[in-house]
């Protein structure tokens, strides 16, 4: 009976365990910061946190992707994942931000994602156009909800 009792107090342990979520983490840490914060209800993008199983899958990719660039002579820093802390210094240091807005940015091997929400007033593309005519930026995505309504166009955490 007492054997039972613990065989069971164990298994049900560990099905606890097991329903909890993994953990995300920015693995990789690449940086991902506030822009701005003046759009209440806006949900905080997942950026780069991501699994263990998840940045184990991407590892390769990413190793791949970021010598690649040296290799074809279109980088002079051995890995595109070089560039991503000074390209996210010049764009704290001087973006046009629209207002309001609640805006975070993703800088990943010289690619750049501007998530979040901005007043009706803004222009769609006009942060992608300025992020790309940052030193070093290959490649601008923005994934911005435009006004009050409307589904977010990005992964939330």
């Amino acid at each position: 009976m007492r054997l039972a009792l613990i065989a069971a107090a164990t298994a049900t342990a560990g099905l606890c365990l097991a329903a909890e979520p993994e953990a995300r983490r920015n693995w990789f840490d690449d940086p991902f910061f506030v822009l701005t914060a003046e759009v209440p209800r806006c949900p905080d993008p997942m950026g780069p946190l991501a699994t263990e199983e998840e940045a184990l899958r991407d590892s390769h990719h990413r190793s791949e992707r970021g010598t690649r660039c040296h290799l074809e002579g279109r980088c002079r820093h051995p890995s595109s994942y070089d560039y991503d802390r000074e390209i996210a210094s010049r764009i704290k240091g001087g973006l046009p931000l629209p207002h309001p807005s609640s805006l975070w940015v993703l800088v990943q091997g010289r690619r750049v994602w501007v998530y979040g929400c901005a007043g009706a007033n803004y222009r769609r593309g006009s942060l992608e156009k300025a992020l790309r005519r940052i030193d070093d930026v290959e490649v601008a995505i923005e994934e911005i909800r435009v006004g009050d309504g409307g589904s977010i166009p990005y992964k939330t955490k």
